[in-house]
This record gives structure tokens, C-alpha cells and sequence, in this order.
């Protein structure tokens, strides 16, 4: 008979360094209050562009670790559904794909699992807070090294955009990877500079308390409605409508949001300005459900609201002052999501054999 020890060392010996490490990263979504559509480098680069929004209290999660040599696959990739694959051009899901051809991998197996707090393709910034996500439990698992913020946001916006191929902003794995309620501003050269919004405790615990996400039920391809307005951009309605986001996000940031007195029911008024002005961005946006739901939601006591994300479907914002706000989830009919701000952005939560 072996020593009691000698079967635990065998496996250790066999199965450790296999085994190796397990990450556990947790990336939270956003939501975007003023400015969206000026982040698109195929617009900013020539006019600036800039965002005022926050990442929230509902995430992304995104769980890595070795595979041990005892299946007949190489990689699983759990998310909806299962995938078993030997290589890495053979996974379907184009952002795990994307991020491990960007880090060149081709060592030992990998198990790869994803949950998120809302549905994905709802106007919540879900998918790059996936990859931002999943970058950074690369860069722990492979590397064993810090990333900073803004790298990682830097390197998860070069997947998407020039890996995966997909028609994104840059403001969506700022918000991932920095968390907080934030000011971006969209340079020329692509840099993004990033200011936190200080706002005082009563001040955000009554903007929190502001903001309702009430849930369209239809999902949408971002993508595909972001790269209709690409190719938008040139016109001169669409410019002088992105032109006023961007003057909107700025109001907010320097006047609203900063001048002492100034009743935040102004950010709800200014919510329904963006919105008016969103719609008319490009064809597909909103349709006559989405309209009816606005509407609706106005008539239940919201002072302003916009649909988040590139339009279509998803999550609508609305702002409504604290004290309808009972009245107004009683009223509006559908799926309500309470949100606040996170001020983490990207982190990892395990990192442990």
C-alpha cells in the first residue's frame, strides 16, 4: 500500500501546474447619461467628443482557468451555451476568440465562464465589459501582471475594434475599467482624458435615487445600428445633432451637476433634450413601441429619459424625482432596474489555485 501522502503527491505532481490558477474578474456596465455617438473615433478624431456617465452596480463576471489534460478539448467556453474546442480559430464566440488571438495564445487548455447581473445587447456597454473582463484575467493568468486602467481600456478597445472587427466606441471600456461617474473627453489622437465627478454624499444619493432603468424586452445588435450612424457622420444634420450631445454632456458636467442650487430635476429635463435629439440620429433608433414607452413613462412622473445605448431596443433611462418614484414602477408596466454608481471598475475577485 502507497503512504497516505504519496497519492496526494503523485496528483499534485501530475495535475498542479495543469490545474494552475483560477481567475474570477468582475467588470461592471454603464450607463451613459450625456454625449453618446461623440466617442466614435470615426467622429471625434476630427471634432472631439466627449461623455458624462457612470459605471454601475451590475456586472460583468468573467471566470478563467487552466483545463487539466483529461478531456478530448483543448478550450471550454461556457456563456449561453457550451463550447468544446481544440484550437482557438475554432470558438465561435468572437470576443473570446478575438482576445485570445490578441494575446497569441497557444498554450495549455482553458476553461472560460461568463455571467452577467442583466442581459447582454441592452444598451448597458455588456459586451465590452466582457472583454475588458476577460483581458484583464488574461494579463493575471498568463502574464501574473498589473494592468492599468487605462491600458486595459486601451488594449480591450484594440480587440474590439481592430481584432474582432465590430463598430464601437471608446467610451464603454473607459466606464469598465475605471468605474466611477465620470467625464470623458474624446481627443484627436485618440487618447481619452478621464475626470471624476465629485458630487457631495446627498447629492448622489439623490441622483441615484433618480434613475430608473425600465427594460424595453426587445434586444439588439449595437453594431449594426453604430455602424449605420458611421456612415452617417458626414452629413450635416447628424454633425450639428452630435455636435449638441457633446454641448449637452458639457452643460451637465460644468454647469448642472457643479453650480451650487442647481435642482438636479435639470438633469432630467436635459435627459429628455438628448433624447429628442437622439431619435433623430439616424433611422432605427426608436420605433412606435419605444416612443410609447417614453411617452408612458413621462405620464407616470419621469421629468426626462433616453433609451441607452446606439438604439433600437434594450434599456431605457428614465429620471424621476425620488418621490414619484414608487408611483412611477407601480405604473410604467414593465421590468424596473434600480441602479447605482460603482466605483470600482474592473477587479479581480479571485485569483487562487
Amino acid at each position: 500500500m502507497l503512504p497516505s501522502n504519496s497519492f496526494g503527491t503523485s496528483q499534485n505532481k501530475i495535475l498542479g501546474k495543469e490545474g494552475g490558477i483560477m481567475i474570477l474578474v468582475q467588470s461592471p456596465y454603464r450607463v451613459s447619461l450625456f454625449g453618446g455617438g461623440t466617442d466614435y473615433p470615426e467622429w471625434f478624431r476630427e471634432h472631439g467628443g466627449c461623455v458624462l456617465g457612470m459605471a454601475i452596480d451590475r456586472y460583468c463576471y468573467v471566470g478563467l482557468k487552466r483545463l487539466p489534460p483529461l478531456y478530448d478539448f483543448k478550450f471550454r467556453v461556457a456563456y449561453q451555451r457550451v463550447e468544446d474546442c481544440n484550437s482557438v480559430a475554432e470558438i465561435q464566440h468572437p470576443a473570446v476568440r478575438g482576445v485570445l488571438e490578441h494575446f497569441k495564445y497557444s498554450g495549455k487548455g482553458l476553461e472560460l465562464h461568463h455571467a452577467g447581473d442583466l442581459p447582454a445587447r441592452a444598451g448597458l456597454g455588456a459586451s465590452s465589459s466582457f472583454v475588458v473582463g476577460l483581458v484583464h484575467a488574461m494579463h493575471a493568468l498568463e502574464l501574473d501582471m498589473f494592468v492599468s486602467p487605462v491600458a486595459l481600456a486601451r488594449e480591450a478597445t484594440h480587440v474590439e475594434r481592430n481584432v474582432i472587427g465590430e463598430t464601437v466606441g471608446y467610451q464603454d471600456q473607459v466606464f469598465a475599467a475605471h468605474g466611477g461617474f465620470l467625464f470623458l473627453e474624446f481627443n484627436h489622437d485618440d487618447t481619452v482624458t478621464v475626470r471624476s465627478v465629485a458630487l457631495p454624499g446627498k447629492r448622489r444619493e439623490e441622483l441615484e435615487a433618480s434613475l430608473v432603468l425600465v427594460y424595453t424586452g426587445t434586444m439588439r445588435d449595437a453594431h449594426v445600428m453604430a455602424a449605420q450612424q458611421i456612415k452617417e457622420i458626414k452629413k450635416n444634420g447628424l454633425r450639428l445633432r452630435l455636435a449638441e450631445l457633446a454641448d449637452l454632456a458639457r452643460e451637465a458636467f460644468y454647469t448642472t451637476l457643479k453650480v451650487p442650487g442647481v435642482s438636479l430635476s435639470q438633469v432630467g429635463y436635459r435627459l429628455n433634450d438628448a433624447w429628442q435629439i437622439k431619435r433623430r440620429l439616424c433611422e432605427g433608433i426608436t420605433d412606435s413601441n419605444i416612443d410609447a414607452l417614453y411617452e408612458h413613462g413621462l405620464r407616470c412622473g419621469a421629468l426626462g429619459g433616453k433609451l441607452l445605448g446606439a438604439g433600437g431596443g434594450g434599456f431605457m433611462l428614465f429620471f424621476v424625482p425620488p418621490e414619484h418614484r414608487t408611483q412611477f414602477e407601480e405604473k410604467i408596466g414593465a421590468t424596473c432596474v434600480g441602479c447605482k454608481i460603482s466605483d470600482t471598475g474592473s477587479r479581480i475577485l479571485l485569483n487562487q489555485p
